[in-house]
């Protein structure tokens, strides 16, 4: 698909079938990934990928429990736009261990600069701006493939756990999950405020581009 193409067809993809994911689509996914620019080109990212079953029933349970201490049991009461979305989000929790493959993104925690030396205590965070080029990556390599993918933070609400039960060093944070899968529906263009509107110059609120 042409690159344009692919940025304004891109949207989450909650509803995702069964059908395995072929080795070979997940490894041009992920090696999408890792062609990411990180900070000082130190690429101090690892990647899970989370296909046995029994793990991902375990991340379904963890991450339903999650969601409803935080949002309840979600109900659209309407077809409207975002009534679709809350039925897709719940598909998803109702779904989640059906899902082929589980794509953890972690990062290794160093402190932001802004944080003085004498401030840094405990653990720091994973370096987000190191991972998050790499996590969209894989989300644009996804629907160029045909794959349907989404991102989830959720995993924040049991990220200890999760490190005891995959074994991950507490060196590394875990940035994001990212579900990926053949999608039930359809891609489409996605709707978006114009650039116009939300773009400024020089100045906030500034939008004209000023001549030089």
């Amino acid at each position: 698909m042409e690159f344009f193409e692919v940025i304004k067809n891109m949207r989450s993809m909650r509803r995702l079938k069964k059908d395995p994911v072929p080795l070979e689509l997940l490894r041009k996914v992920l090696d999408a990934a890792v062609h990411a620019p990180s900070g000082q080109n130190t690429q101090a990212w690892r990647f899970l990928a989370v296909q046995d079953k029994s793990a991902k029933e375990w991340l379904a349970v963890h991450y339903e429990e999650a969601m409803k201490d935080r949002f309840g049991r979600l109900k659209a009461s309407d077809d409207s736009s975002y009534g679709r979305l809350i039925k897709s989000v719940q598909y998803q929790i109702d779904h989640f261990a059906d899902t082929p493959v589980v794509v953890l993104a972690c990062a290794k925690r160093d402190w932001p600069f802004a944080v003085a030396e004498k401030d840094r205590v405990g653990l720091a965070p994973p370096s987000y701006g190191s991972i998050y080029p790499a996590i969209q990556n894989i989300l644009l390599a996804c629907r160029a493939l045909g794959l349907g993918a989404t991102l989830t933070t959720m995993h924040q609400m049991f990220e200890e756990k999760m490190h005891a039960r995959f074994n991950i060093p507490e060196e590394f944070g875990v940035v994001a999950m990212i579900p990926i899968g053949f999608p039930q529906g359809r891609f489409g263009p996605v709707r978006r405020v114009p650039a116009e509107e939300v773009t400024y110059f020089d100045m906030w609120g500034e939008k004209e581009d000023c001549e030089r």
